[in-house]
């Protein structure tokens, strides 16, 4: 594993956590405990990092890595995303699809068969994620659910969504 390609981003450094060198962690992925298990290896600011350890308290996880053993070593951890070659990704089920497979995609309009823009982002709610879509400096927010997303074809580049009309909700 190295620093070099494109890669996933399975988790974020919170803050440091006691004087021995752990890390909270915010899990960014479907898999914490494949991903942050013993032996498990991640990439941090361009280092590989080797799980030690992994327990949980509350949302976030406790990690703790090798070779970072002092609350000073695990402080400077802070803010670092952590990350997997996109090789590494796991398979998810059909219809799942990871974020960095949206963006990039075009947005269609099912009526009019209409291009409303680009995905530029996709955004984490707790109900639901939201596609943000851009096309030149017009930007719409598209919630990712069933009555508005029909269908997502990563092979064909686009995204088909029925969007109410203006002024129906």
């Amino acid at each position: 594993m190295t620093a070099d390609g494109p890669d996933l981003r399975v988790g974020r450094v919170v803050k440091a956590h006691g004087v021995k060198g752990a890390v909270q962690v915010e899990a960014l992925t479907d898999f914490p405990s494949d991903r942050f298990s013993p032996g498990s290896r991640v990439l941090a600011a361009g280092a590989l990092l080797t799980v030690t350890a992994l327990d949980r308290k509350g949302d976030h996880l406790l990690v703790r890595f090798e070779g970072i053993d002092t609350r000073e070593a695990a402080a400077r951890l802070g803010g670092a995303y952590l990350t997997v070659p996109l090789d590494q990704a796991k398979r998810l089920p059909s219809g799942r699809y990871y974020h960095y497979q949206l963006v990039g995609l075009s947005v269609v309009d099912q009526r009019s068969d209409r291009v409303l823009g680009t995905v530029a982002e996709v955004l984490e709610y707790e109900a639901n994620d939201v596609l943000r879509v851009t096309a030149g400096v017009k930007e719409v927010l598209v919630p990712m659910v069933r009555s508005i997303v029909r269908t997502i074809d990563p092979s064909q580049g686009r995204i088909v969504v029925d969007m109410p009309e203006e002024g129906s909700a």
